[in-house]
């Protein structure tokens, strides 16, 4: 019976969706299939491009299906990859790109290993990706801006890696992305206005970049970001107020930009889950908040390295705070209750380091310190204005590893608790007024490393309980009283590696043989006490030290031959003792750079070799008894075969002598008139009337050479003030020790050279004074005008009781005095009748008068260059040695070289180097091939801060880089004065080359200075 047509219909239709239906199964098990070859065949030529030492790929074969192979997750249902995590598996090479194949990747985890070349472009293909994982690699070149395309990203972490070029802007359209890591990278330029659409953002950091410009004010309107590091950047203006008000943030990190402005006053009601706050290394200014004390949560607190003032608010509220750093700020006042907020950190339990370093705190320690937590292992209060005593309590801190109280006023006793301290590790109360004796429970710091108690009025002996301490590497107790002999068993400490310092004290005894336990010593520093006896042999087996100071001491004897195996040995000062003996010629082949044997009883031929060779930088003054050396050192002949006379040849030699003083006479009339003469026909000229002042008259002025009215000491003399009677004015009064080799060659240099050259930047010679003292000795003296400001070097290095009395040189300051020395010698080397060459040019060689105008003094060393040679003069070349001081004189001159002006260029650019870095060119860490000349050099090609006098860097400048709106209300940039700091630097550095032919001249140098003071004016003109 035929079927209704509608059943037939309806039979037929379903027969052919059975049909499509199976049809479309087969397509679709077709497709799967080569889906699943191609994620095979992807991972396997990932696998084939990179390098696998631990074996970990060593499944990824055709044994197994690829879903189990290591490292490899698939979805159940297509059974395609959807997690790749390789991560921290020492991998290396270059990914390839078809991990752009693997299209239902979900997860890419290939952080900590060693990845390279550029990330492939083709990760964009992957639209289903949520996580990108690549931190600590190597990748380089360009973020992909195509990763835009993977619109399901939540998580995308470049962080640590070589990534170079701006961010790309198309990164904004990534509307779910939650978590953007990019730190540690060398990406540049500003952040992107489109990452304003990141609305999602949780956390954002770009730490550690190069990026610029003004943080945005988009971040503020993120209300879910919790996040925010931009640290170690460089970014300028101010901390946009938006960012104030993201209650949700719980870390806020921009240290290390060019930040300026303050802290809204309720910080701490607009951010109250703040944890982490890292502001240091900008130039912040105005007070904290006391709002911040709302800030419960608060756990790190750092501030350091900014402009801020005003009181420490009270933080008691922040029980999990355990980081607080305030260093080398203005806060504090001076006053008695600076430190009250101390007490407030008692209530922070987990507090570890505490650092209020380099500001203006004043008062006292208050008793509560000892209730700071016991976690407490960071304690340091350096540089301040702290007064009063050490409280007992510092025992309570018993996991205290380091104690910093270096440069402040406090005084009494060192409690004996301090011993309680038992893993401490490095201890400093230097520049202090401590008093008492060193506690003998010191040596109970049985894990000190570095102690270090130096300027002090410490007094008693040294406790020998010192010698516990069997992990030090530094001690220091120099400038104090201490008095006895030096334990065995601090010689015995073979661990004393950096340095020894017992230097400036009263000890007295022997020198402990134990010394030779010393293996590891670099400085070993024992000058200014009253050691007597032999220098033990011992000293012998110090193979590593490379400084030994022994000066002014009662050491007698000869030097140990064993000094012949130190050599590693570069200084050596054996000055002002007892020494005699001849000196031994392997002095001459050791590494020498400088050899300090003068003042002693040493005798005999003076060695011609190594050290020996040069002039500047061995000193054999006040050994009587010394002959022979190179001619440079002046010594008198050896005679050493007394030779007969006939009675015919004394005669004719009588004769000769009797002609010859004779003739000298005449020719000394004849020069008398001649000069008699010559001031007759001058003395209407005010150049050539300055008036004689006697011995008895100086005595007068100084009040019989009172210390107290001495000034300082240089090569040849002492420099006392004076108050002239004829004027009635104060002056500076330089007594020549003519005992001393070359002291009446140098004040008829100085004479001469002053005599001839007047300049607004070189000290004015007033008059002087050449005749006998009242025991008929031989008298020299000059006298000069008064500078009230003494020495460039006294602003530059104060000792411990001008620190506190003295103001830091500003930069304008500093910039005033360089271009001032730079005027002094362009007027020597280019502007008087025959080019003058100072040889000594050095900080304390420059006095500053009231208006801080530098002053270019001292010419005992000076020498005359013919202006159409550069050959000595003749009446110039034997007067004096070539000398000058260590790290000042240039290069060539240790190699003999004559005496020219690129010499004076040299010292200059050091001198510089000096003023703007804060260090001296004999500063500790210039060994072993560093110098101050490639100290700088490096930093130009770096960062130049790192070189910089931290105190120009602390300057409260109202800004790095000044902006200020022009008359047509455009910006307008001004000056930055750390591209000024460069400058100098630069000038410095191509002043102090070690070849004459590279070096700048002093002329050039004078007009790039005046260009920078002239901008720098401009630039404080407008910031006020």
């Amino acid at each position: 019976m035929d079927l209704p047509h509608r059943d037939r219909v309806s039979s037929m239709s379903f027969s052919c969706l059975t049909t499509i239906i199976l049809l479309l199964g087969s397509v679709l098990a077709s497709v799967e299939a080569g889906g699943n070859d191609t994620d095979r065949l992807a991972l396997l030529e990932f696998k084939a491009r990179i390098a696998d030492p631990g074996g970990v790929l060593n499944s990824w074969n055709d044994s197994s299906h690829f879903c189990g192979w290591y490292g490899v997750t698939c979805g159940r249902r297509h059974q395609r990859v959807t997690v790749l995590d390789l991560h921290f598996k020492n991998l290396s090479g270059v990914v390839p790109s078809f991990i752009g194949n693997l299209s239902f990747l979900r997860e890419v985890h290939l952080y900590k290993n060693s990845f390279h070349s550029e990330i492939p472009p083709q990760f964009g293909r992957l639209f289903r990706l949520q996580k990108l994982i690549l931190y600590r690699n190597l990748f380089s070149g360009y973020i992909p801006s195509n990763l835009s395309h993977c619109s399901n990203l939540l998580v995308l972490d470049l962080g640590e890696n070589k990534l170079k070029g701006n961010l790309p802007a198309e990164l904004g359209s990534l509307s779910k992305l939650q978590i953007l890591i990019l730190e540690a990278n060398s990406l540049m330029g500003n952040i992107p206005p489109s990452f304003g659409n990141l609305s999602f953002l949780q956390n954002f950091s770009s730490s550690f970049n190069n990026l610029s410009g003004t943080i945005p004010e988009f971040f503020g309107q993120l209300r879910t970001l919790n996040l925010l590091f931009l640290g170690s950047n460089k970014f300028v203006g101010t901390i946009p107020l938006s960012v104030f008000n993201l209650s949700t943030l719980t870390a806020l990190d921009l240290a290390e930009n060019q930040l300026e402005g303050g802290l809204p006053n309720d910080l701490g009601f607009t951010l109250p889950n703040l944890e982490n706050i890292g502001l240091y290394g900008n130039h912040l200014t105005g007070p904290i908040p006391e709002s911040i004390s709302n800030c419960s949560n608060l756990r790190f607190f750092e501030i350091a390295l900014n402009n801020f003032t005003g009181k420490v608010p009270s933080f008691s509220k922040m029980r999990g705070l355990y980081w607080f750093n305030i260093l080398a700020n203005n806060l504090g006042s001076g006053q008695s209750a600076d430190l009250d907020f101390l007490c407030s950190l008692t209530n922070s339990t987990n507090l570890e380091r505490f650092v209020i370093e380099d500001n203006a705190f004043g008062g006292t320690i208050p008793d509560c310190m000892g209730n700071l937590s016991i976690t407490l292992s960071v304690f340091v209060l350096r540089d301040n204005y702290i007064s009063g005593t050490l409280p007992v309590g510092i025992g309570n801190l018993i996991n205290l590893e380091i104690l910093d109280m270096w440069g402040n006023n406090i005084s009494g006793n060192i409690p004996s608790e301090i011993g309680n301290l038992n893993k401490m590790k490095v201890m400093s109360l230097s520049i202090n007024n401590f008093s008492g004796q060193i506690p003998r429970s010191i040596g109970n710091l049985r894990l000190l490393t570095k102690f270090d108690l130096h300027s002090n009025n410490l007094y008693g002996s040294i406790p020998s309980s010192l010698g516990n301490c069997q992990n030090l590497l530094l001690l220091d107790l120099s400038i104090n009283k201490l008095s006895g002999n030096i334990p065995p068993k601090i010689m015995g400490l073979s661990s004393l590696s950096i340095y020894l310092n017992l230097s400036q004290n009263s000890l007295t005894g022997s020198l402990p043989g134990e010394v030779g336990n010393l293996k590891n010593l670099d400085i070993l520093s024992l000058e200014g006490n009253r050691l007597t006896q032999k220098i033990p042999s011992s000293i012998g087996s110090c193979i590593s030290m490379e400084g030994i100071y022994l000066q002014d001491n009662f050491f007698e004897g000869p030097l140990p031959s064993t000094l012949s195996s130190m050599r590693g040995l570069q200084v050596l000062n054996v000055s002002n003792n007892r020494l005699s003996g001849q000196i031994p010629e392997f002095l001459g082949l050791l590494n020498l750079t400088n050899l300090s044997l003068s003042y002693n009883d040493f005798e005999g031929a003076l060695p011609t070799k190594g050290v020996f060779k040069s002039v500047i930088a061995t000193s054999v003054v006040g050994n009587k008894k010394l002959c022979g050396g190179l001619p440079d050192f002046q010594l008198p002949k050896c005679d050493y075969e007394r030779r007969r006379i006939s009675g015919a040849a004394k005669i004719l030699i009588c004769i000769m002598s009797s002609l010859v003083g004779v003739a000298c006479i005449l020719s000394f009339s004849y020069l008398l008139w001649r000069l008699h003469k010559k001031n007759a026909s001058a003395s209407s000229s005010s150049e050539e009337g300055r008036s004689h002042v006697s011995y008895h008259s100086l005595l007068k002025a100084t009040d019989g050479f009172s210390s107290t009215n001495l000034l300082g000491m240089g090569s040849f003399g002492s420099v006392y003030r004076g108050l002239l009677d004829q004027t009635q004015s104060i002056v500076a009064i330089k007594i020549l020790d003519l005992t001393h080799h070359g002291a009446s060659k140098s004040f008829i240099a100085e004479c001469e050279a002053l005599r001839r050259i007047r300049h607004r930047n070189l000290v004015k010679i007033l008059t002087a004074c050449s005749g006998f003292d009242f025991n008929g000795n031989d008298f020299k003296a000059l006298v000069y005008e008064f500078m009230s400001n003494g020495s460039l070097d006294d602003w530059l290095h104060p000792t411990a009781s001008q620190y506190k009395m003295r103001s830091q040189l500003s930069l304008l300051e500093r910039v005033n005095i360089a271009t001032d020395v730079a005027c002094a010698l362009d007027y020597l080397h280019h502007q008087c009748e025959t080019p003058i060459v100072h040889c000594d040019l050095k900080p304390s060689n420059v006095l500053l008068d009231d208006e801080m105008t530098g002053h270019v003094g001292d010419f005992g060393l000076a020498r005359f260059l013919p202006e159409a040679t550069h050959k000595l003069l003749a009446n110039q070349s034997s007067s004096i040695g070539v000398k000058g001081s260590f790290g000042y004189v240039a290069p060539e001159y240790g190699a003999g070289s004559a005496v020219s002006t690129k010499g004076d260029v040299y010292s200059f650019g050091v001198l510089i180097l000096e003023m703007f870095t804060g260090r001296r060119p004999t500063h500790d860490i210039f060994q072993n091939g560093l110098n101050l000349h490639r100290f700088a050099k490096a930093a130009l090609t770096d960062r130049v801060e790192k070189v910089i006098d931290p105190n120009l860097l602390q300057e409260n400048q109202d800004s790095e880089k000044k902006r200020t709106v022009a008359p047509d209300g455009n910006y307008k940039s001004c000056f930055s004065t750390l591209e000024c700091l460069g400058s100098i630097i630069e000038i410095g550095v191509a002043c102090s080359f070690e070849s004459p032919q590279e070096r700048m001249d002093i002329g050039n140098a004078l007009t790039k200075l005046q260009g920078i003071k002239k901008k720098l004016l401009e630039f404080i003109a407008i910031a006020q």
